[in-house]
């Protein structure tokens, strides 16, 4: 596909998007975000990586990936820099250097031979470290003036697709290791809010100055205690300390990923989606969250269950509907392609008939096809 023809799309989706307030309205969709809470995290709390980025001057440098990675002692440059060299051990990963400028996975990738470098040195911005062969796991830190006030870590599944997790575990009962602790402590002694980092082992990998999912496992508590405790450190500068540890417990719970084997074309209604949820008990935080795995597959469906055997049933149920749809439209295209060449009738028929149905993957938010199409866009085109 034209690169010009790419953007003209990208452009477009985004642009339609606009509408998406009006269109959930109107056709009645649940919002993950709002619908299932009475307690909301402060807005002084950025939702997103470039709203942190320029809310904390002072703090910011902690976008810059390829700086992290220097803190630690990582072997790791930029990777237009780098060139087969004997003393550099593969795989290693690659991924964009300014933590705010993507989002998901975008542009990782874990590399198994020095050939495979070379195209990806075409996209700006990129940075190479050593692979940390390792369970992912992250932490959310409250910091008051430096001082750690609050953390709750999520501990990831040992198995991975690529090199992203198949669920979470959160829990207030999970510690960070204590070597992270120590390095926020010294790179953040002066700072007040939110500070998410991803770690593998004791090495950090990432990091930003907001929670993670723009709070929503930390909504998803539906402890009142404890979003009141966290919205009062960035709204009025103080933690609440009457508040005693065992008024901001929650009941433990599970995240889990949603995965197709292949790129993602076509996206059940959210009416389907609604429906299968509430079929099995689920949390009601649960979205479309589109993050491609290498080029092997993509995140399409995430969502929350405090029991892991129901969730882990409810997981494999939708990785085989999602999967069996992208390969049903692709069979009924080809087929199409085959009868039409017979009986141009019944071949136009069938197309108007595969339209119809393709076209019920509209039945969503705007942003859903929005955040798909570019999914589906870096697994194709890059």
């Amino acid at each position: 596909m034209p690169s010009d023809l790419e953007k003209y799309i990208t452009q477009s989706l985004k642009k339609i998007t606009k509408y998406e307030g009006p269109w959930c309205k109107r056709m009645g969709f649940f919002n993950p975000y709002i619908d299932p809470f009475d307690t909301f995290i402060s807005k002084n709390i950025p939702d997103f990586d470039h709203q942190a980025f320029h809310k904390y001057k002072k703090h910011n440098f902690v976008y810059d990936k390829l700086w992290v990675a220097k803190s630690q002692g990582l072997m790791c440059g930029k990777l237009i820099d780098l060139k087969e060299n004997p003393n550099i051990e593969l795989p290693i990963f690659i991924k964009p250097r300014w933590g705010h400028e993507t989002a998901t996975s975008k542009n990782c990738f874990k590399i198994k031979s020095w050939e495979q470098i070379e195209k990806y040195k075409k996209i700006n911005g990129m940075m190479w470290s050593e692979f940390i062969n390792a369970n992912e796991r992250m932490t959310d830190y409250i910091l008051l003036n430096g001082q750690i006030v609050y953390q709750i870590t999520y501990e990831y599944s040992d198995s991975q697709n690529e090199f992203i997790d198949d669920w979470k575990f959160i829990s207030p009962n999970n510690q960070p290791i204590p070597k992270i602790s120590e390095w926020v402590n010294l790179h953040l002694p002066d700072f007040t809010g939110a500070v998410n980092v991803q770690y593998r082992d004791d090495k950090i990998i990432e990091v930003g100055l907001r929670l993670a999912r723009g709070g929503a496992y930390i909504l998803s508590t539906k402890n009142q205690y404890l979003i009141q405790n966290i919205n009062n450190v960035v709204d009025k500068n103080y933690w609440d300390y009457s508040i005693n540890d065992d008024q901001i417990k929650f009941t433990p719970f599970y995240s889990f990923k949603v995965y197709t084997t292949m790129p993602v074309f076509y996206i059940y209604p959210q009416y389907y989606l609604d429906g299968v949820m509430k079929k099995y008990g689920c949390m009601p935080f649960y979205e479309y969250y589109f993050e491609p795995a290498g080029k092997s597959g993509s995140v399409v469906v995430q969502f929350m269950h405090e029991d892991y055997e129901t969730g882990m049933k409810t997981k494999k149920y939708l990785e085989t509907v999602y999967n069996f749809a992208q390969w049903f439209f692709i069979f009924l295209f080809i087929f199409s392609l085959y009868l039409f060449t017979i009986n141009k009738k019944l071949g136009i028929l069938l197309l108007i008939v595969i339209g119809l149905l393709f076209n019920t993957r509209f039945l969503n938010p705007l942003g859903v096809t929005y955040s798909q199409w570019k999914s589906t866009k870096q697994q194709l085109f890059l």
